[in-house]
């Protein structure tokens, strides 16, 4: 009786578990390994819980998860490799208008690359084929977001990189975000009131951008695949629920989010990290002076890079009493000194890690820079495109980092600051106290990212966790209404005043009359 009863209890619940199950489309064309370096987390996870998960990513990228089904479309490797190998990405940095419509061509074919795919389109032809939730990265991709209108699904979304205005927007949070450019070029990053007027009219401009360069392309794939007009955009936007975002807090940059925006930076620090090998180890411990740990990430190709800043960057190495772990994509041509470890893979997370490293030199990838916080490494920025700059800024208000600007980088400039980086208290202390905050959370990044997935599907009509920017007018929103309230206050004070100052001039003049009289 005992056995039936604990038969039946079982199987209630597996058929329980089954029913909370959960069908989800996941789309991330990324072609390098840093992304994936949080989806993959996220992915296994949701697989592991039940969940059926289905990806359509690059051939290469990422390595086959257990438990999901991969469709790869080999043309976005492709579209990749040929942007990579031409010159494309040179124009890129001359303008904001060129990396603008230069982003906007590459947007456009992933987006068609995908939804033209045969595995894709066998996918949509299958009509047994439902999911319930749709997982995208937010990026001008809107074509994409007509899966979420052929499957009657919401938007799980996904920010790898650093928030903007364009990513508040989907997540019905119209805030006048002046500090969060999608480009940072010609950005400033000042704090006074006439920077903020410029960053406003930077980010109109931006939002100009997206209506004329990015959205016609999009509405145009919206329309042939799925045969959406245009007015048919807006409803498919405030399909989102949730956005995960890859920042917290305590990074500097504390955000007026809407309840629908979840901070999960450090989400990919759940993956166990790569262990140093037996050589790289004993450089670390046997370091008496401590260890300066240098990368440029692992997306940043050395014909990016100055000519001169090789030289540089050795010439003040050598000058150092620390040791140097550099990591680099090829090998230097010049000579090196004895106190300089190069590697091609970097272990990184191990090395920060290491109590002997006191100092990171970074392009200031989002990912490099999480890493660095978490381990309490102070930080010297030599950021180079996209939100490393921004990045850099954040942790120099913070207190943590120093930034120089590789295209006039000397080996006086480069040799001070890295000394008053280690030499200066100051950088160390606040380095772990903010290691120290970041790590302080009643949930790991991880356990919030499924926590609040399975929210999503648990509760499909989003509009409880959005705001409707219908509801909030334009003159309201930005309290212009009290402005032109009190500027007709004071306007009418102002013609009171200066109808009877010239009654009383008139008056004047008229007694000075009569005395003359």
């Amino acid at each position: 009786m005992r056995i039936g009863c604990a038969w039946l209890v079982l199987s209630l619940l597996l058929f329980l578990e089954l029913a909370l199950a959960a069908n989800i489309l996941a789309i991330f064309p990324y072609r390098f390994p840093s992304p994936f370096q949080l989806i993959n987390p996220l992915m296994r996870a949701l697989s592991q819980r039940g969940h059926k998960v289905t990806m359509v990513t690059p051939v290469n990228f990422p390595p086959d998860i257990e438990g999901v089904r991969h469709i790869r479309v080999p043309l976005l490797d492709l579209q990749t490799t040929e942007v990579i190998e031409s010159d494309q990405m040179k124009e890129y940095f001359s303008s904001k208008w060129s990396e603008s419509f230069l982003t906007s061509r590459a947007l456009y074919n992933i987006s068609y690359a995908i939804l033209s795919d045969s595995g894709v389109q066998q996918l949509l032809r299958n009509r047994s084929e439902q999911f319930d939730i749709i997982t995208l990265e937010t990026v001008h991709m809107d074509a994409l977001f007509g899966l979420a209108g052929f499957y009657n699904a919401p938007i799980l979304g996904m920010s790898t990189l650093s928030i903007n205005w364009a990513v508040d927007y989907l997540a019905g949070n119209p805030s006048p975000s002046v500090y969060e450019p999608i480009s940072p070029a010609g950005y400033s990053w000042e704090r006074s009131p006439l920077s903020r007027w410029y960053n406003w009219f930077y980010i109109t401009e931006e939002q100009l951008i997206e209506l004329l360069i990015y959205r016609p392309g999009q509405l145009q794939l919206l329309k042939q695949f799925f045969g959406y007009p245009p007015e048919k955009l807006n409803e498919l936007r405030a399909r989102f629920s949730v956005i995960l975002m890859n920042n917290h807090f305590s990074m500097g940059r504390v955000r007026a989010n809407v309840p629908n925006i979840i901070e999960v930076a450090g989400l990919h620090l759940s993956e166990p990290p790569e262990p140093c090998d037996e050589q790289l180890q004993r450089f670390l411990d046997e370091a008496e002076h401590g260890v300066i740990y240098f990368s440029m990430g692992n997306e940043i190709m050395v014909r990016f890079l100055p000519e001169s800043m090789q030289h540089t960057l050795l010439q003040s190495f050598s000058q150092l009493k620390q040791r140097i772990v550099w990591k680099r994509e090829v090998e230097a041509s010049d000579n090196r000194s004895d106190n300089i470890y190069i590697i091609h893979q970097s272990p990184q997370r191990q090395v920060l890690a290491h109590p002997n490293v006191k100092l990171f030199i970074t392009n200031g990838g989002l990912l490099s820079t999480i890493e660095a916080v978490h381990s309490g490494v102070p930080m010297l920025g030599l950021p180079v495109f996209f939100d490393q700059f921004g990045n850099m800024k954040r942790m120099h208000f913070v207190g943590v980092a120093e930034t120089l600007d590789i295209n006039t980088l000397t080996v006086e400039a480069l040799s001070t600051t890295i000394r008053a980086l280690l030499e200066e208290p100051r950088y160390a202390r606040k380095a772990k106290e903010l290691s120290q905050c970041f790590k302080d959370r009643p949930m790991n990044p991880l356990e919030t990212a499924v926590w609040w997935t399975e929210y999503a599907l648990r509760h499909k009509d989003v509009s409880h966790m959005r705001m409707n920017i219908e509801e909030v007018p334009f003159m309201r929103y930005y309290s212009l209404d009290n402005l032109l309230m009190l500027s007709l206050r004071f306007g009418l004070i102002a013609v009171f005043v200066i109808f009877l100052g010239v009654r009383l001039v008139k008056i004047n003049q008229a007694r000075q009359r009569l005395v003359h009289l």
